[in-house]
């Protein structure tokens, strides 16, 4: 009896009513919290990822909008190689069946030399190369033979570019070079042929002009080939 009216008492009780609404309001609370925690975290995250996104589109707008500059190539010169990106350089490339820019230059000797010392006498090899160049070293012996084979009917020229006199002149000994070997410690002549890479070869004529040219590694093969394109006398 006493259980029933207290279960009454429960039911009808002001207090617990009071209680109970507390609870869930607290309950609200808790879910509405939570919910406005993922909420401003989702908002951050959108925030964040619009203002990388704006950031990125001025950032291009910036670049697009700034004038462009210079390559390296197009301004200095790369340890004394000159790169060919303009249209001055493009007129002043040397040409096929053109006459070879003529320059003065001097052997590990003191000797003076000029290209054009050899203008009506012989055909000219020109090769640029250098005695740290991996290519000119494989390519050594070939020329070498190549001079000795045909030293009465060509001459060879080879332009070292910028090596020190004395280096180049150890090297002579060592190797047992037979062929002319100039001086081009500050590139003039380098660049004055826009030389790219070592070793390049140039074939001139008696007159002067340039036969064909070149680039890269050359066999024995390959420099009879070029001699063999010397006009017949």
């Amino acid at each position: 009896m006493n259980q029933k009216n207290n279960n009454k008492q429960e039911e009808g009780c002001p207090l617990c009513e009071t209680t109970k609404e507390a609870v869930d309001m607290l309950n609200t609370n808790k879910d509405s919290k939570i919910k406005d925690k993922k909420l401003s975290r989702k908002t951050k995250t959108i925030f964040w990822c619009l203002v990388i996104i704006f950031g990125m589109i001025g950032g291009y707008k910036i670049l697009s909008n700034s004038p462009p500059t210079n390559s390296i190539a197009e301004n200095n010169l790369i340890q004394g190689q000159s790169i060919n990106t303009s249209e001055k350089n493009e007129k002043a490339r040397p040409q096929i069946n053109a006459p070879a820019p003529d320059f003065i230059s001097e052997d590990v000797y003191g000797n003076k030399i000029s290209l054009s010392d050899f203008r009506g006498k012989k055909p000219v090899l020109l090769v640029f190369w250098a005695t740290w160049c991996g290519y000119c070293a494989k390519e050594k012996d070939d020329l070498k033979t190549f001079t000795k084979r045909y030293q009465d009917k060509i001459q060879v020229l080879a332009v070292d570019g910028g090596e020190p006199k004395q280096t180049i002149r150890d090297y002579i000994g060592k190797e047992n070079i037979n062929f002319l070997i100039l001086l081009d410690e500050q590139r003039k002549i380098w660049n004055q042929y826009l030389i790219r890479g070592t070793p390049s070869h140039f074939l001139i004529d008696k007159q002067g002009k340039i036969i064909t040219m070149r680039p890269g590694l050359a066999s024995l093969a390959d420099l009879e080939t070029m001699l063999s394109m010397i006009p017949k006398e």
